[in-house]
């Protein structure tokens, strides 16, 4: 196979991918919630489970687009369109019908359920197939990791696009009119849709020819236990357990810091939705800068490293929410304001840093399983990546709801307890510094640098042109064996991790 060369071109477009992966999460996590519990009449407990069985259904539906986009190039409509890229251009015309209905009011829980499972199986159907184009694309860890940080910019610049429609419907209808959301809502999933058709026409994935499958489709019973197989198997490469770790509790503190948000703002500081939107959308902004910071320090040193120095400042900032919360006594609405935008904006820089961590590491697994394994598998680890990340954000969802219900949050009220703002406090400041203690303890054990990449990769090629393994050098051994988990004898194929052939016709014959 002849190595093409990513472009501009290639990179934009893969950025464009963030457009929904990153600007309909943060407008969906700062205000989604916050439409149930304030204008449609749904309890805090109620319109967490909309998140939260939504979710846990759809995260189900992860591992299995993954497996269905993988062996989708066997079609005659995946060596067409590509194995991704078809899903990603059907996903905009539905991204358009799918993402409005969220937040259209007076409807009941049933109906924003149904509607919210409907909204993520589309989700799902794009953002699994979406980000194994960088391994598509190229193996240098150099492009990889610029395709990744350009998606990641695209989020955070598509985030701060899509926090300021709340503000600007919210101005010109009042902040009163529900209507208002829709027509964020609407707007919003129009630029979206958009934006999937350029990830389609500007990417490229590996040629037909150049995909090798190992194993025959089979019957339906040999796709299940393949399936099961493949995701297990997963679990058993160290650094994508590691990952998986970071990857659940940083999804858990980002979706729920998005989403307590709103409410601190408006129940605990006493400000408007049109004030929340701004100042969300300029700390997103400003999270630019912390973003380049961050792609360089995980690029350098890794992900864990990278984690540390996020810790600290989201655990300062933090601390800075409950400092203004009780010094806002006597202050001027507009030092209030003044205020908070500061430490939105240092609690962003630090959020931008755990948001791309995990996003970073991804690409890399497919590497790592491959020395083990000997086979390119991304969309079963994007597969089960975003079966964590709707775990995460299923979580957050019931966290979230069981927590403002547990304090005595009072639906549609204008003004809350003293009890409920404390539900506030406790949910936006003490449960996001202890879910980052928890992610500092794994990440501690992770070995991903680039450094260690590179050796595993020039390895699995030596192996892979003929080269001895008896050849290997005390440091490329140290490196995989810490990476994958497995002795170096292990890999490379020599072990029983993956359902082959053989296998999987003696499974579906008893």
């Amino acid at each position: 196979m002849k190595a093409r060369k990513v472009t501009w071109w290639n990179v934009l477009g893969y950025a464009c991918l963030n457009f929904l992966g990153g600007g309909t999460q943060a407008l969906s996590s700062a205000f989604l919630m916050f439409f149930y519990t304030s204008a449609c009449d749904i309890p805090a407990v109620q319109a967490g489970l909309i998140f939260t069985i939504a979710r846990l259904i759809d995260a189900l539906a992860n591992p299995v687009w993954g497996f269905i986009s993988d062996n989708f190039g066997r079609t005659k409509l995946g060596k067409k369109f590509g194995r991704r890229h078809f899903f990603i251009l059907l996903g905009a015309p539905l991204v358009l019908i799918a993402y409005p209905i969220l937040w259209t009011p007076g409807h009941t829980f049933a109906f924003y359920l149904a509607a919210n499972m409907f909204y993520e199986m589309i989700f799902t159907m794009v953002m699994v197939p979406g980000p194994t184009l960088p391994a598509e694309m190229t193996q240098k860890a150099s492009e990889k990791t610029t395709l990744v940080s350009a998606k990641q910019y695209c989020g955070t610049f598509a985030s701060t696009i899509a926090l300021l429609f709340p503000a600007f419907f919210f101005q010109r209808l009042g902040e009163g009119n529900v209507d208002a959301y829709f027509y964020t809502g609407l707007s919003y999933a129009i630029v979206t849709s958009l934006s999937l058709v350029a990830v389609y026409f500007l990417t490229f994935e590996r040629a037909p020819e150049d995909i090798h499958y190992t194993d025959k489709m089979g019957s339906v019973h040999h796709v299940l236990l393949k399936l099961i197989n493949d995701v297990g198997a997963s679990m058993h490469i160290r650094a994508f357990r590691l990952h998986a770790g970071m990857m659940l509790f940083i999804g858990i503190y980002k979706n729920l810091a998005a989403g307590v948000f709103t409410y601190y703002v408006i129940y605990a500081l006493g400000l408007t939705k049109s004030a929340t939107s701004i100042i969300t959308s300029v700390g997103t902004l400003v999270s630019f800068i912390a973003l380049a910071i961050f792609i360089t320090l995980c690029y350098r040193y890794g992900g864990p490293f990278a984690f540390k120095i996020v810790g600290v400042i989201v655990t300062v900032s933090l601390l800075g929410y409950y400092v203004l919360y009780v010094g806002q006594v006597g202050m001027e609405e507009n030092m209030v304001i003044v205020w908070l935008t500061i430490l939105a904006i240092v609690n962003n820089v630090g959020k931008a840093g755990a948001d791309y961590i995990p996003v970073f590491q991804l690409p890399f697994m497919a590497d790592i399983d491959e020395a083990v394994t000997m086979e390119r598998r991304e969309g079963i680890y994007t597969g089960v990546n975003g079966l964590l990340s709707k775990v995460a954000s299923a979580m957050e969802g019931f966290l979230l709801g069981v927590g403002l219900a547990f304090f005595g949050f009072e639906k549609g009220a204008g003004t809350q307890t003293a009890s409920a703002i404390d539900g506030v406090l406790f949910m936006t400041i003490v449960v996001p510094i202890v879910l980052c203690v928890v992610i500092y303890l794994i990440s501690r054990n992770l070995t991903l640098t680039k450094e260690n990449h590179k050796l595993l990769v020039d390895e699995v090629h030596r192996i892979k042109a003929g080269g001895s393994m008896a050849d290997v050098t005390p440091e490329t051994r140290k490196a995989i064996e810490s990476l994958t988990g497995w002795k170096y004898e292990q890999c490379f194929g020599h072990n029983h991790l993956l359902h082959h052939d053989k296998e999987a016709a003696a499974a579906a014959a008893n």
